[in-house]
């Protein structure tokens, strides 16, 4: 059995985001319900109402699913992110050229340092925080990890990880 090095779940959960996903369902059923009780009722109001609340309740459905599973052991990094992939990615070591642990700040969501060009795979639910890949292939993938400093006390030793 391989030695699992680190290992770590992660789901979505920016509470802003639910805010406004809630304020967006809520005031779809307030404007039918209003239209309603104007009596200004049509099938086209009635539709498009329906119509963006239950899109929104899709996008929210969707997100509280959205989870990414990270795991790193010797021979492998292992990732899957749900509901997107149905089986587990795997990058063996022997396929990795190079990789560096990245750590941004929280407040660098907001103003572009964390803005990304093509040719990157990217898998992560916390913003630009853990592992960035580049494979033999030229393949260049990143993954989100929460807990940064575990990951880097995780891969000390191996001779691929740039620290930053």
């Amino acid at each position: 059995m391989k030695n699992k090095k680190f290992s770590e779940k992660q789901r979505f959960n920016d509470k802003l985001v639910f805010i406004f996903l809630w304020i967006g369902i809520g005031g779809a059923l307030f404007g039918l319900a209003k239209s309603f009780i104007n009596g200004e009722l049509t099938l086209l109001s009635t539709i498009t109402y329906l119509s963006i609340a239950a899109g929104l309740g899709f996008v929210f459905w969707w997100l509280k699913r959205l989870q990414l599973k990270i795991s790193v052991n010797d021979k492998r990094i292992k990732y899957k992110m749900s509901p997107i992939h149905n089986k587990s990615q795997r990058i063996a070591w022997d396929e990795v050229a190079s990789c560096e642990i990245l750590r941004t700040p929280l407040a660098a969501q907001w103003h572009g340092s964390n803005i990304r060009y093509g040719g990157e795979s990217w898998f992560s639910l916390t913003g630009r925080n853990g592992l960035s890949i580049e494979t033999k292939d030229g393949r260049r993938f990143f993954i989100g990890c929460r807990n940064v400093d575990e990951l880097a006390t995780a891969l000390d030793g191996f001779p691929l990880v740039n620290r930053d």
